[in-house]
């Protein structure tokens, strides 16, 4: 080659971008990038509250609550335009030592929404000069190159995938620093279809993994683990999931980061503020309805955060040491907030009795509540005929404007296989877990009362919570532990001794059977609404209902005795004043207490040097 071809050469592949390219990344080079880093907990799209609300302050939020990148869609007509919109967000994004990622979909969007009027050379060249422009700036920590291209079985699927694979081509021309990556794997893996095999093909060029998922908690993360270990398999890269964070089916912050955590996976989570984009609610639900729980996003439009637990799992964030389990199990992070459980109970005191037969309802008037006790061996032997019951009782307390606390299990059924057991509750909860004419599900009655076996008990009592909370239900959990109250002396001051800075309480808790303190807490832990049964005497209910108040949930009596020697106005003021969801086991209450019983508004007097006002 003479020196005249040569220089003609050199200045070809110049002009062409190529002199420099680089090759995809090895394995090595992506580990590295990933010890260089760190790890990366971002959001998407930093949509202000409010129409004045600064990007700074958003970003600011996110800053404070544990997050260090932002995921972006690229903005603006012109390279220039894109170029000019990248440098700001990073420069804002940097006021507060965040990273960027940005998304070129939006370049992209345009370009296949007009393919056939703008020739792919334009879109080419404008893709050439952004990435080229920032090819060496290190505040850039990924470049995502396609926001979920298709994945049917259809041309167009093909037709964005080849584009992909040329973007990929391009930005290795202009020898960019940062990984190229895209979103390509965002939805259920089906092993063998022909779109997941040429899906495969493009994303094993990509320098490191990147994938969107919602749905990281149902069937105990299984499918979330089988989408990480697929793309695994194409190659063994670092992982950022770019978009993530669902909580009507149990994908939030907590389960979501448990199942990353294991995997070494990155993560931006959809959303910041409850804002104008209305992501609160899911996909196809408008918020001019009311919701709950929130779909995506940490904060309320005015900064409160939805769910404190979650700033804590975000700020602590970090990739799991072998066999390690960072997070809290299932029974634990699910359980409903203070807040959402409250809002739960808006509609007034139930005023419940408890049906002694199965086939169908007594009409008590006054009542609107029922408790109803439910069969595992029916199940077991015939689950569709289980559930065709269940329907016409369900249908039954419907028409007579009675809401319904189904009542699972009890120690009669203990002698069952446990996992079975844990089936039976998953499988009815799943069933009706968005039904409202429940009001509550108590999963198991007095762990105890017949069985021994403490530890055994423990350990059903949370493997049934965990196989509850499996389906995410949209009515609170509960069990009633096996509890009572030492009865008074005639001359004990109970009111006097639980006042403030006297000790007393759980001193006068009596169990027997297999209960003990250990396991009454362990279920009011677990539960979304703390549950007990009436004593003989109302005093000593009070006493017990007072415990229960501690844990700062709807309480509910779920068994009150009512026989002729009760003092059932005594019951009913302490129901009232202490705001008790109540089912009693009699239905000779009269009429007129039924209808006038309803919540005391609590209200707490001052107190001041002189005394209280």
């Amino acid at each position: 080659m003479t020196r005249q071809t040569t220089f003609f050469f050199t200045l070809l592949m110049l002009a062409t971008g190529t002199l420099f390219a680089r090759e995809q990344w090895t394995e090595e080079q992506a580990w590295a990038w990933q010890e260089k880093v760190g790890v990366i907990k971002g959001f998407n799209e930093p949509y202000p509250a409010y129409p004045d609300m600064s990007r700074t302050e958003v970003l600011q939020k996110a800053h404070e609550a544990g997050l260090n990148s932002v995921r972006f869609w690229v903005q603006g007509n012109t390279a220039e335009e894109q170029i000019a919109y990248i440098q700001q967000m990073i420069d804002d994004a940097d006021r507060f030592g965040m990273t960027v990622s940005p998304v070129i979909s939006f370049v992209a969007g345009k370009y296949w929404q007009n393919r056939g009027k703008q020739p792919m050379r334009e879109y080419e060249a404008t893709v050439r000069q952004v990435v080229r422009n920032f090819a060496r700036e290190k505040r850039i920590v990924f470049w995502d190159l396609w926001n979920e291209p298709r994945y049917e079985d259809k041309a167009e699927t093909y037709e964005q995938l080849d584009i992909i694979e040329q973007m990929v081509g391009w930005c290795r021309d202009e020898d960019i620093e940062q990984p190229i990556t895209s979103s390509i794997i965002w939805a259920t893996i089906k092993e063998g279809s022909k779109p997941l095999k040429r899906m495969a093909e493009v994303e094993a060029m990509m320098d490191i993994h990147n994938f969107h998922y919602y749905n990281c908690a149902l069937d105990f993360s299984k499918h979330i683990y089988d989408m990480m270990d697929f793309l695994q398999k194409i190659g063994n890269r670092p992982m950022v999931a770019t978009e993530c964070l669902t909580r009507t089916n149990g994908s939030g912050i907590a389960r979501t980061l448990a199942a990353f955590s294991k995997y070494k996976v990155n993560f931006y989570v959809w959303g910041l503020y409850i804002n104008d984009r209305n992501w609160e609610t899911r996909w196809g639900q408008s918020t001019y309805d009311p919701y709950g729980p929130m779909f995506h996003n940490l904060f309320y439009s005015d900064g409160d955060v939805y769910d404190s637990r979650e700033i804590d799992m975000l700020k602590n964030y970090r990739f799991c040491e072998k066999n390690e389990e960072l997070y809290p199990p299932l029974e634990e992070t699910e359980r409903w907030s203070h807040e959402r459980v409250w809002k739960w109970m808006v509609t007034g005191p139930l005023k419940g009795f408890i049906a002694n037969e199965q086939k169908s309802l007594p009409h008590t008037d006054g009542y609107n509540a029922v408790k109803i006790a439910f069969s595992y061996n029916e199940w077991k032997s015939d689950t569709a005929s289980f559930f065709r019951h269940m329907d016409d009782l369900l249908a039954q307390a419907a028409e007579q404007g009675r809401s319904v606390m189904p009542l699972l299990l009890t120690d009669d059924d203990f002698l069952s296989p446990h996992q079975s057991l844990a089936e039976y509750v998953g499988s009815v909860v799943g069933r009706y877990y968005c039904d409202t004419r429940i009001k509550a599900w108590e999963l198991y009655h007095h762990p105890g009362e017949k069985v021994n076996d403490t530890n055994a008990l423990e350990q059903l009592v949370t493997l049934l919570f965990r196989h509850a909370r499996n389906q995410y239900a949209n009515q609170p959990l509960t069990m009633t532990p096996y509890v009572q109250v030492r009865a008074f002396e005639p001359e004990f001051d109970y009111w006097g001794a639980l006042v403030h800075g006297r000790t007393g309480g759980w001193d006068r808790l009596v169990y027997e059977g297999g209960s003990n303190a250990r396991l009454c807490y362990t279920i009011w832990s677990l539960s979304d609404i703390t549950a007990f049964s009436a004593c003989p005497k109302a005093p000593e209910t009070g006493w017990l209902a007072s415990i229960c108040y501690r844990f700062g949930r709807p309480v509910f009596c779920t068994q009150w005795n009512i026989d002729d020697d009760t003092d059932i106005d005594a019951y009913l003021q302490r129901f009232a004043k202490s705001q008790i969801f109540w089912f009693s086991s009699g239905v000779d209450i009269q009429s007129e207490k039924l209808a006038g019983f309803k919540f005391e508004q609590i209200s707490t007097q001052r107190q001041t040097t002189e005394g209280i006002l």
